[in-house]
């Protein structure tokens, strides 16, 4: 299949020191984009990601986000529940629609439009002082944040909390209902994986320990053990096998200490962890099936209000199965995916291999009638001729389009590798034609 879409995202504090303009003449001209998406919901974090500073941005040096704003005007109507969306307080960007002034120049251009919902949905501080109950808690109690920025000191809503629900769905339904967007794109950390060393880049698997280091996640609040009861589960023994699994992989307390020890010392598996521990099993499917439900509801409400609109997943883990997704179950309530491997970024074949290898396990799980798109890392690391070869991984693997991640730390040259690959290997229909 051709690779129909070149997708690319941007900030609203890119189009803000930028402007749109020269943003989508840069990603039209040098990489090809006919997709212009906003991350129209963005977590707490460092911009750019993996340079100190950014590449080309005439106004600032780095731009450090507020935790969890929307960077659309959300319609008070929509939000009939506890949890509200929050706006940017910044003087540059507030009170702009940031997500139709991309819209506005992108539909000029011809290009497709979307929006996504980033990685946290709920500032972490305010979600704290106004509505703990939401939040994921660990089987100790505590409140779970997310592996890959703990210093951000993030706090997790509780995927069966009917509160996060209703406000997913509404911040979904909002976006489709009152913006001229063809897909809505969600990168929403799910349960919290625990204390493991896996991470967005790469593709190790290090057997039981990561594994068991979910222990240590999310979740077990009220919302949690309500339904896990009702759908059968021995809430009392889930909790106190992950407890002793918890202290085991923490090294907490001398017996489970010493059982670590023994365990890390000896060539134990993840088979046999999951059959030893069946409580711990039937946990970790409870997790699967809350997240599936999850998805079915996100879907439902946002083909309710279109039924043509694009619902897309991004995905964002090397192991998602430790966070509860499991890509076959999942993806039956998906019309696309973003497989957003950023492997490009250790500069290697290695790492293209890696790519290859996940966009194949997506595949598998999608299905051959839903578009595939493969996420470029066009960042300072990737060189241009990985990104040629992550190309012809996207086209080997038979996606259906690629996806640039991020415009803001991208080099002009990286931008131009992605519309040299495409050419090179072939990857669009127009490529297929013998002309004169």
């Amino acid at each position: 299949m051709p690779l129909d879409e070149v997708a690319a995202s941007l900030y609203a504090w890119d189009l803000a020191d930028e402007t749109t303009e020269r943003c989508l003449d840069n990603l039209q001209a040098l990489a090809g984009v006919n997709s212009a998406y906003l991350v129209g919901l963005m977590h707490k974090e460092k911009r750019p990601l993996h340079a100190r500073f950014y590449p080309h941005n005439p106004v600032r040096k780095y731009y450090t986000p507020e935790d969890s704003r929307v960077y659309w005007r959300p319609a008070p109507d929509r939000y009939s529940g506890r949890i509200k969306p929050l706006t940017s307080e910044r003087e540059f960007l507030a009170g702009t629609d940031w997500l139709d002034t991309l819209i506005s120049d992108a539909r000029r251009r011809g290009m497709k439009t979307g929006c996504e919902i980033s990685h946290t949905v709920i500032d972490a501080d305010v979600a704290r002082a106004k509505y703990p109950d939401v939040l994921q808690r660990d089987v100790f109690g505590n409140i779970v944040g997310t592996f890959e920025a703990v210093e951000a000191q993030r706090a997790l809503p509780c995927l069966n909390n009917p509160d996060v629900g209703e406000y997913l769905a509404a911040l979904v339904t909002d976006l489709v209902a009152n913006h001229d967007i063809d897909f809505v794109q969600s990168c929403l950390v799910m349960f919290g994986s625990g204390f493991s060393r896996s991470n967005t880049v790469g593709g190790t698997r290090s057997g039981w320990t990561d594994l068991i280091a979910t222990a240590t996640g999310g979740c077990f609040c009220d919302a949690c053990r309500e339904k896990a009861v009702k759908e059968g589960l021995d809430w009392d023994a889930v909790v106190r096998e992950v407890r002793h699994l918890a202290l085991v992989s923490r090294g907490m307390g001398l017996e489970e200490s010493h059982e670590a020890q023994v365990l890390r010392e000896s060539n134990y598996s993840e088979a046999e962890l999951l059959l030893e521990h069946e409580s711990f099993a039937a946990w970790l499917a409870f997790r699967r099936h809350s997240i599936d439900d999850l998805f079915a509801l996100i879907s439902s409400a946002a083909h309710a209000v279109r039924d043509d609109i694009d619902f897309r997943y991004n995905t964002y883990m090397s192991r998602p199965e430790l966070a509860g997704l499991n890509f076959a179950s999942a993806f039956a309530h998906v019309d696309s995916v973003r497989e957003s491997d950023y492997s490009d970024q250790l500069g290697t074949a290695e790492g293209v291999a890696i790519k290859r290898a996940k966009l194949m396990r997506a595949r598998r799980a999608l299905g051959y009638d839903k578009p595939l798109i493969a996420a470029l890392g066009v960042r300072p690391n990737a060189t241009p001729e990985i990104l040629r070869a992550s190309v012809k991984a996207a086209v080997d693997t038979g996606c259906d389009g690629l996806s640039l991640g991020h415009y803001d730390g991208a080099t002009m040259e990286r931008l131009r590798a992605v519309k040299d690959g495409v050419a090179e290997w072939e990857g669009t229909e127009a490529d297929w034609i013998n002309r004169p």
